[in-house]
């Protein structure tokens, strides 16, 4: 190995504990196998997982003597200074906010934008349960997820569980139909730099398409297709009305790399539609589902409540209600207890083998 080589490796990014066939570890192997291979070394770090790997990385390259003259190494130099910028940029348009703050499990502080309509209810809304609001639910999910595991919060909203899951160093996708709340979550992700949130103006469905909504600034639910009505239909040229795109989970986390670790589904009767829309991922028998059931809901979506159990089956399915006091087992519909601290149950879908 040159000199050069040596400096290089030893200023690149410790190793991370990674799955065992991901990309930079094959590279990584293939670097091992043949140390003057510069190629492997760097693809073997790229791409960087933190704004402190993308950080040493950077230095790496300069420091390493290495010049555009290798094809990888000026490739990675513009990834690099493109991210730096795309970062800078998204400080600029996001950053600059007025905010609340919450505290994870991990002690992590937490900030959240406050400067519309929506991120007011939604803070007086968490005032109302002194800051305790969905605390059982963000202790289950943060007591589950690490860096090497993938997040999708169904329903996101502010992105208020998607911020705690971030914290655990998961990568997070957040999806949600209201456009308008789509530059809040945005805004909680670049003040907090959580970069591994991903926000996606998306609702999780059993197929792909498009499906008409109402333009409203408060939670809208209910309003996606599949209800009843004689005002459901699809009309483009609608001024009060908008179009979100839709799509099944298992057209976009099917793939190994981005099978979720843990899903969480709250969209306001709805959530069958997304069950349906994850048969494939729920046969893996991997996925963790939290859903938050929505009775007075559901129906309209020409829906039974005991639908929500049947992708679930019980040989190779634990299943739960989300207490305050823990996980209690259920087996059916009729063991869901009310709750008059929450009117809308939390499910927990668990497969036995994990």
């Amino acid at each position: 190995m040159t000199a050069c080589h040596s400096l290089m490796m030893s200023k690149l990014p410790k190793m991370m504990s990674l799955p065992a066939f991901g990309p930079r570890d094959r590279e990584r192997r293939k670097a091992v196998q043949a140390p003057d291979d510069i190629n492997a070394v760097l693809a073997g770090n790229w791409p960087p997982y933190s704004r402190d790997e993308l950080s040493k990385f950077s230095r790496a390259l300069r420091l390493g003597g290495l010049t555009p003259q290798n094809v990888l190494a000026g490739y990675l130099a513009r990834r690099i200074s493109r991210a730096v910028q795309a970062l800078q940029n998204r400080s600029t348009r996001y950053g600059q906010t007025k905010a609340w703050s919450m505290t994870a499990p991990n002690g992590r502080k937490i900030m959240f934008p406050i400067n519309d309509y929506s991120s007011t209810q939604f803070k007086k809304m968490v005032d109302g349960y002194d800051q305790l609001y969905e605390k059982t639910l963000i202790d289950f999910v943060t007591a589950r997820l690490g860096p090497e595991d993938v997040f999708v919060d169904v329903g996101a909203n502010v992105g208020y569980i998607s911020a705690f899951a971030a914290t655990t160093g998961a990568s997070v996708f957040a999806l949600e139909i209201q456009r308008d709340l789509m530059p809040l979550i945005e805004q909680m992700a670049t003040i907090n730099g959580f970069d591994l949130i991903r926000a996606l103006h998306v609702g999780a469905s059993s197929r792909s398409g498009l499906s008409m909504m109402p333009r409203i600034e408060a939670n809208p639910g209910t309003q996606l297709e599949g209800q009843t009505g004689r005002f459901n239909r699809n009309e483009p040229r609608s001024i009060v009305d908008d179009f979100v795109p839709m799509m099944a989970l298992d057209d976009a986390f099917l793939d190994a790399d981005l099978l979720p670790k843990l899903v969480k589904v709250d969209v306001e009767g709805h959530e069958i539609g997304v069950l349906e829309g994850a048969r494939r991922i729920i046969e893996t028998g991997r996925t963790i589902f939290v859903v938050e059931f929505h009775p007075h809901l559901i129906t309209l979506y020409r829906r039974q409540a005991e639908d929500l159990l049947k992708p679930f089956d019980p040989a190779r399915w634990s299943m739960f209600q989300l207490t305050d006091d823990g996980l209690r087992p259920i087996t059916g519909m009729a063991d869901i207890l009310p709750d008059p601290r929450d009117p809308n149950p939390k499910l927990v879908f668990e497969p036995k083998a994990a």
